[in-house]
């Protein structure tokens, strides 16, 4: 057995000594300097100038392989500018090194820097890897030989100068294995960060890919691409599609999209072929803005229980950016967009099974239908969005039916105890692209309705016999008046111009109180200044009200002004005219002292008008 073994030990020593041997000798045969020309050669014969700066020299972990230093190249024809990489490993097959051929099984390169004139060279230079299942000689079959099996890079950066703007693409690793361009499958992972001026976004993808060079069809299997840095949670998007780059189109025949708690499944096609299209058709879960923002809102709660103007939300300054992307890829083209969720919520509003509907020719975005559930109601919206001009327009119609008032003033504003069921109509148009100017250049009109309001905080009916009590001298009342008023249904027209919403005439009432008048509403400064003129019609306000005898508050018009903030609108906001309440005090003290001085009416008159000047008010509450 002893000797078994000794014969087995002395032949594996005897063959590993003679692959030191065989080994030393080719790589002493052999010097890969010698191939800087040759390699420099073929490089310019595809039009590429090389300049290999450093040494070549030889490497034996974890696999032999030619060692490339410092690199230098740049190509006109491929729209390559001065690019450089620090270090490149060229693995070598030990069959091919022992007949002293250089055939190169995989590549890494390292440090690379790579500065593109133009976008197209990218896509040339990613076939680099793919070089078919060949491997490629020179002419006496004994210089250099590719057929890489896998190609791998890091450390590295790409730059591309387009339109005026610098793109960088850094910190990029890609393992490719396998590659070739008859078509068949291969695996693709990859990690970068990408730079522009709009910010900095990372990207990782894993995926299976297949290139059929000779019809230019790219396959893309399950390909699962990680996002972050648009978002405080990951983008996570798994697709599979199909890609003509011969006819220029493009399939996504599955697509799923998910961060945070939602989810969004569907498909598209896009031809970029002039007239070029677009049809994307999107389903989704939920979305809850308060879930994707969790880092804002983090933010936020630290200054909770403190009082704050609301801060605007950043994405206004560039309000129609989501809606013109469409329309500058297609450039006159035509496309539709359909968007369906079970839900969506922003800042405390949701919206119930919205629905969304675009359709894009001629540089115009048309929405054909957005519709949702919201606030116990329906809301529907048509509109254009028009780019032909430098700057954007747009014009909608908007329907809001059987709102629940009460519901919607609590998400927008704090107690205003207003309820009732809204209804509204309105048409209007504007020009701009950020929310302040569009909103400036807003002009609009319509009607709008509320079915048995309620001003839960404020008694209408109870401040008007008040104030008839002070004219009549009546004692208080001792039944509690209720703490609100029920109004009849109230309608009114309304415009917008300048940012101010105008109520030019609305008109309600309560018993025998009928109430009317107009206001305005500022949306940029977000106050309210509103004029309620109430008027009793009969001797009674109502069955549980007061009884109105004087002539000085029976049928005349008695103005009630609700003046405030929508941040700080409450129950104190609504008040009796202060000019109407101080010439009906007026009129009391005049009244007095007609009775005491039997004065002529002439000097009556004469003290009445000194009185009146003296106190700021005017003659009869006119």
């Amino acid at each position: 057995m002893s000797k078994a073994i000794k014969i087995i030990a002395a032949s594996a020593l005897i063959a590993v000594l003679a692959m030191v041997a065989l080994l030393s000798y080719v790589i002493l045969a052999i010097d890969p300097n010698d191939y800087k020309p040759r390699i420099e050669d073929a490089a310019r014969a595809q039009g590429v100038e090389l300049d290999i700066v450093g040494k070549v020299g030889w490497s034996f972990f974890p696999s032999i392989a030619i060692q490339l230093g410092e690199t230098r190249f740049e190509s006109e024809l491929h729209g390559i500018n001065p690019s450089s990489l620090e270090q490149m490993n060229l693995a070598l097959g030990w069959w091919e090194l022992l007949q002293r051929r250089l055939a190169v099984k995989a590549m890494a390169i390292n440090g690379a820097d790579l500065h593109l004139a133009r976008s197209d060279s990218a896509a040339a230079i990613a076939t680099v890897p793919a070089t078919g299942s060949e491997p490629l000689t020179s002419d006496d079959g004994r210089g250099l030989a590719l057929a890489v099996d896998q190609f791998t890079v890091a450390n590295s950066r790409l730059r591309l100068e387009q339109d005026g703007e610098t793109i960088v693409i850094d910190n990029i690793r890609l393992d490719v294995s396998d590659a070739s361009l008859d078509g068949d499958p291969f695996p693709v992972g990859a990690d970068f960060d990408y730079r522009s001026g709009d910010g900095a976004l990372g990207f990782g993808l894993t995926a299976l890919l297949g290139f059929d060079q000779q019809s230019g069809k790219l396959l893309i299997n399950n390909a699962l691409l990680n996002i972050t840095g648009f978002l405080p949670q990951a983008v996570k998007v798994l697709v599979s599609a199909d890609i003509d780059t011969h006819q220029q189109q493009a399939r996504i025949t599955s697509l799923t999209a998910s961060v945070g708690k939602t989810r969004l499944e569907g498909r598209a096609t896009f031809n970029n072929t002039p007239p070029r299209s677009l049809d994307i058709n999107l389903k989704g879960n939920q979305l809850d803005t308060s879930d994707l923002l969790a880092a804002t809102a983090a933010g936020a709660d630290t200054d909770a229980g403190q009082d704050s103007e609301p801060v605007p939300a950043e994405n206004d300054a560039s309000l129609l950016a989501p809606l013109l992307a469409p329309l500058a890829l297609l450039d006159g083209g035509k496309g539709r967009i359909e968007l369906a969720m079970e839900k969506v919520v922003h800042d405390g509003i949701e919206l119930g099974s919205p629905h969304l509907v675009l359709d894009i020719a001629d540089n115009q975005l048309h929405v054909r239908e957005l519709t949702a559930e919201i606030f116990g109601g329906a809301l529907a919206t048509s509109g254009t969005v028009d780019a032909r001009a430098a700057t954007p327009r747009l014009s909608f119609d908007q329907q809001l039916t059987a709102i629940d008032l009460g519901a919607a003033l609590s998400a927008l504003a704090q107690d205003v105890d207003v309820t009732g069921t809204l209804n509204l109509s309105i048409k209007g148009e504007s020009s701009g692209a950020d929310a302040d100017t569009l909103l400036a250049n807003l002009g609009a009109r319509g009607n709008l309705s509320v079915e048995n309001p309620v001003l839960a905080a404020f008694n209408i009916e109870k401040s008007y016999c008040e104030l008839a009590a002070l004219v009549e001298k009546n004692p208080p009342r001792q039944t509690p008046w209720p703490a609100g008023t029920q109004l009849n249904s109230l309608t009114s027209q309304l415009r917008i111009a300048d940012g101010i919403l105008y109520l030019d005439d609305y008109s309600t009432g309560m018993g025998n109180l009928k109430l009317r008048g107009s206001g305005e509403v500022d949306l940029v400064k977000q106050r309210f200044d509103i004029l309620a003129i109430t008027r009793l019609e009969g001797d009674h306000t109502s069955a549980d009200g007061c009884a109105v005898k004087s002539k000085r508050v029976r049928d005349k018009d008695i103005p009630l002004r609700c003046q405030d903030t929508f941040a700080t609108a409450g129950a104190g906001s609504c008040k009796p005219d202060p000019a109407f309440v101080n010439n009906l005090l007026q009129d009391e003290v005049i009244d007095k002292l007609r009775d005491k001085t039997n004065l002529d009416d002439d000097k009556a008159d004469a003290i009445e008008g000194l009185l009146r000047g003296f106190l700021g008010g005017k003659k009869g509450n006119d």
